[in-house]
């Protein structure tokens, strides 16, 4: 049975939720997860440099879009 890392199901499951942008900030404790989004052929990362920015641009998306 092929295995999947906490990464790669977290993003299965964001896909699943018809989710297609993420914003994040990379780090150590996300290298699986991001590794996982730049696989994905239906999910964008976009990389953000801190905090408070990811959080404007992933409000910004939501209203301009209407998705989550």
């Amino acid at each position: 049975m092929p295995t999947m890392n906490g990464g790669q199901a977290l993003i299965q499951q964001l896909a699943a939720e018809g989710i297609r942008v993420v914003f994040g900030i990379p780090g150590q404790g996300q290298y699986e997860a991001v590794d996982a989004h730049y696989h994905h052929p239906t999910i964008r990362y976009i990389s953000v440099r801190n905090e408070q920015a990811t959080t404007y641009m992933a409000d910004g998306y939501a209203r301009a879009s209407g998705e989550i």
